[in-house]
């Protein structure tokens, strides 16, 4: 279950993007990450399994559906699920921090600027549960914003309503993966109109036994 004093810190985020939901998906629709989304594909067996962990619009997971893989997707706010189903995407309401899976269910899980939106202090609980969910050998992309701490950030483009992020270092966040039995297989920093990311592709490399 999350604690009540995270459901009140990132209540607003969530009130921010049911209210945004549909600027967001008009806004993000063409910034599509074509060499990401093509390398997650190439790692993945065909028709692979794949969790989008904070889904967004749905944007990322219909292409992943145009492309022949099984995607289920999650997200915490109403109305980018709602945005998400008018692109006929498989979209669950459903929190980071309680995922609802069996161990060993997905090929991949692709988490693109959603980790962030999570304060550190739960930072090494959703790896772990990403970690459990994954197949053996499964893969993971992980993207958040690059920098220290943590700031409730409000922006024009978003009605200057309020959105929580964490912010992470390259090393910092590869530090937190590899203790969670994930393998480096690609780590970058990158930057995207002013906006410094952090980028990981990662492996499981423990079999979870039962």
């Amino acid at each position: 279950m999350v604690e009540e004093a995270i459901k009140d810190k990132l209540k607003q985020t969530i009130e921010t993007y049911n209210k945004i939901a549909q600027i967001y998906a008009n806004y993000t629709a063409q910034k599509l990450l074509q060499f990401q989304l093509s390398k997650f594909i190439s790692l993945l067996p065909e028709k692979g399994k794949i969790l989008d962990a904070g889904c967004g619009s749905g944007r990322d997971a219909e292409y992943f559906q145009d492309e022949g893989l099984q995607v289920t997707a999650i997200d915490l706010a109403e109305g980018m699920i709602d945005e998400a189903k008018k692109r006929n995407v498989n979209a669950i309401k459903m929190d980071l921090l309680d995922l609802k899976f069996d161990k060993n269910k997905f090929d991949g899980l692709w988490s693109m600027a959603s980790f962030h939106s999570i304060p550190k202090e739960f930072g090494p609980k959703i790896i772990k549960d990403f970690h459990k969910i994954l197949k053996p050998d499964g893969i993971l992309y992980i993207a958040v914003k690059e920098g220290s701490g943590e700031e409730i950030i409000r922006k024009e483009r978003y009605q200057n309503l309020p959105i929580f992020y964490a912010f992470y270092k390259k090393e910092e966040l590869e530090k937190l993966l590899k203790e969670n039995d994930f393998e480096i297989i690609e780590s970058v920093n990158s930057n995207d109109e002013g906006t410094n990311w952090v980028e990981i592709f990662a492996k499981n490399i423990k079999v979870i036994i039962e």
